[in-house]
């Protein structure tokens, strides 16, 4: 049986960081030796998942994934755009200290230097109680103890098994414009109650709510990720790096069509109206085993 890369399903980290690369040198031995001394030196208490584009998987693996695509540009209703930034290899890294999640940032770097470039680099951290920069708690609807590993994993006998589809995205929000509003129309607007983030429910929840929106069904069968998504902030810019596992990449597909209005009924998500995406790419962590045959 093959195994997942542990860091997916890590839960007691506080500080992170997503960093995305380009292929600068297509040398395969060289780009499977950066990646083996990125890896390297692993340190206690620091996790780190490596996920992989389209191209690049196949180019290391010799083999292909019929789900796995780049990302593509996704136009909506009402102006709304959510733009792809796809690159080809994926390093996140997640810990319980700023100085050693930053040390191993630094150190996949330095490894990969000259074989890929950096084109993408952001960190984060867990704000108060696992809250959104918004005052929201985030990732409220993530599957609970044993679901989360089938919502976020490929199924045994399956291409992949035990790996998992990854979903990066960077959104950029306007606190300034959201904090303007009351609170009891902040709530509308996520579908949670803001202090206790207690479902809305019945009536009093809108239909245009980011729950509503992402609270996504396909053929009975609910369309569940698992988020491991980060705030991240300065005196410049403020937001959050949403990362989702997923055992079938359509489960994103549909959530995100759902928030751009790209659905029958027309409606969108109003947390865009707040919040600007401007970034998207897809990649696959996959299984300990098949990355050591990858990169052999």
């Amino acid at each position: 049986m093959s195994f997942f890369q542990e860091g997916i399903f890590v839960e007691e980290a506080n500080f992170f960081n997503v960093s995305e690369y380009q292929v600068l040198d297509s040398d395969v031995s060289k780009m499977k030796e950066a990646i083996k001394n990125a890896l390297a030196n692993s340190v206690e208490n620091v996790w780190v998942v490596v996920s992989f584009g389209k191209k690049l998987w196949a180019t290391l693996s010799g083999t292909t994934l019929e789900k796995l695509e780049d990302f593509k540009t996704l136009d909506g209703k009402n102006g709304f755009q959510m733009p792809a930034t796809q690159t080809d290899l994926f390093f996140r890294v997640l810990g319980t200290d700023q100085s050693t999640v930053l040390d191993k940032t630094i150190q996949i770097e330095e490894a990969l230097k000259g074989t890929f470039k950096v084109v993408l680099s952001e960190n984060g951290f867990t704000y108060k109680d696992h809250r959104d920069l918004t005052g929201f708690v985030d990732g409220s609807a993530n599957p609970k103890e044993e679901k989360k590993y089938v919502a976020a994993l490929i199924a045994e006998g399956e291409a992949g098994a035990n790996g998992s589809y990854v979903f990066h995205q960077k959104w950029v929000h306007n606190l300034e414009k959201f904090n303007e509003l009351p609170v009891s129309i902040q709530e509308k607007i996520i579908g949670r109650t803001k202090e206790d983030s207690i479902e809305l429910e019945g009536d009093d929840m809108p239909d245009n709510s980011h729950v509503s929106r992402t609270d996504a069904k396909h053929d009975g069968v609910a369309m569940k990720i698992w988020r491991r998504s980060f705030p991240y902030g300065s005196a410049l810019e403020r937001g959050l790096f949403f990362i989702a596992y997923t055992c079938d990449p359509f489960r994103v597909d549909i959530q995100l069509e759902r928030m751009l209005g790209n659905t029958e009924d027309q409606v969108s998500d109003r947390i865009m109206e707040f919040s600007t995406a401007v970034s998207g790419a897809y990649s696959f962590a996959p299984s300990v085993e098949d990355l050591n045959k990858a990169l052999l």
